[in-house]
């Protein structure tokens, strides 16, 4: 297993170039959400390219203990006023929230803005996503304070006062939810179940809105990491038809890695086959694809009864209203409310759900 990874092709992207590849690969197709939602590619995307990062940073691979795939990138800035900074990263996520979102052009800033959220224990995803809504709404006039897209200063500013609860940033410290009502932009904010997407936008990846919509914790793209058969050419991007199919499959691969305590980068190369290897190799326990299928079914399902008894419900399973009405890029792409809804009827329908969502009473 371990040889059959390192000569993977996957495995050696990610030890070449990590997950700030993805940023070409999205940007070609306007699937980088750009200007706090508003565009699906970035001008000037070169800049924050995997390629530009080697240059600019000084990477060099990481890995967890005994991984092959090595798929973090030890970074030091070359040169700028923040020379010298040693950080690990910026991941992908990080590149598209604070370079894409709050369209910072340099990865030197973005390392910089990274560095700040590992010191204060704030996620990338989320505190870039808030920096770029509070630009927005200074934009749109929804605060008198001058926040500006593209300002590196403005958004580390955002995160000291967040950190601190001052200012602006005691409204956003409370969350997405809480600032979009507070500054009367419930129809602007991006965000399912209070949390903010990941870099893939729905508008083109139909199978991501399915995925964020349907995750028990919110816009989560770790559940079922659905980007890679999108990106990967496994069903066309604009497709419905079977997609709630093959995303459930993925879904409960994926919360059988959970299971194992699996890196999600090992889903090309531990597919049931290899997972049920890994269960009879260390307990000597037979267990076939159905079994695990059942087993990881079986889980979701209970985290979808605790979601319910906590007061989740179908309305809860949806997406903002931007991605059906607002079209993006030059082909005015929308996620149609009826496709959009087909799918999370397919996918009930699949997992033996009621038309509301709720499982069955286990046996």
């Amino acid at each position: 297993m371990r040889d059959k990874g390192k000569a993977d092709a996957g495995a050696r992207a990610y030890r070449t170039l990590g997950t700030p590849m993805i940023v070409s690969m999205n940007n070609a197709i306007e699937a980088f959400p750009s200007r706090y939602w508003r565009s699906g590619s970035f001008d000037g995307w070169e800049a924050l390219s995997a390629e530009k990062m080697n240059e600019q940073l000084k990477t060099s691979p990481r890995s967890c203990a005994q991984c092959f795939m090595a798929c973090g990138k030890l970074s030091t800035v070359q040169d700028g006023r923040h020379k010298g900074l040693k950080i690990e990263g910026p991941e992908y996520e990080t590149i598209y929230a604070f370079g894409g979102l709050c369209m910072i052009h340099d990865l030197r800033e973005i390392a910089y803005l990274n560095n700040i959220c590992d010191e204060m224990g704030m996620d990338t995803i989320t505190a870039g996503n808030l920096c770029a809504f509070a630009m927005e709404a200074s934009f749109m006039g929804k605060i008198t304070e001058k926040i500006s897209y593209g300002d590196p200063d403005a958004a580390a500013g955002l995160l000291s006062d967040i950190v601190a609860r001052q200012g602006v940033g005691e409204v956003l410290s409370k969350g997405i939810k809480y600032a979009a009502k507070a500054w009367d932009m419930e129809d602007v904010a991006i965000h399912v179940k209070g949390m903010e997407p990941a870099g893939y936008e729905p508008r083109i990846l139909k199978g991501m809105g399915l995925a964020y919509a349907s995750s028990p914790r919110g816009a989560c793209h770790v559940r079922s990491t659905f980007y890679k058969a999108e990106l990967s050419g496994m069903i066309d991007k604009d497709q419905v038809e079977g997609k709630a199919e093959l995303f459930i499959d993925f879904e409960e691969r994926l919360a059988f890695h959970d299971v194992l305590i699996v890196c999600r980068f090992y889903r090309d190369l531990y597919m049931w086959d290899e997972l049920s290897e890994i269960i009879e190799a260390t307990t000597g326990m037979k267990m076939d694809k159905a079994y695990l299928k059942r087993t990881a079914s079986y889980v979701i399902d209970l985290t979808r009864r605790f979601n319910i008894r906590e007061g989740v419900t179908k309305k809860d399973d949806t997406l903002p209203s931007r991605f059906f009405d607002e079209p993006l890029g030059k082909e005015k792409k929308v996620l149609r409310r009826e496709d959009f809804n087909r799918m999370l009827a397919d996918y009930y329908r699949l997992r033996g759900w009621s038309e509301q969502g709720v499982p069955q009473e286990s046996l």
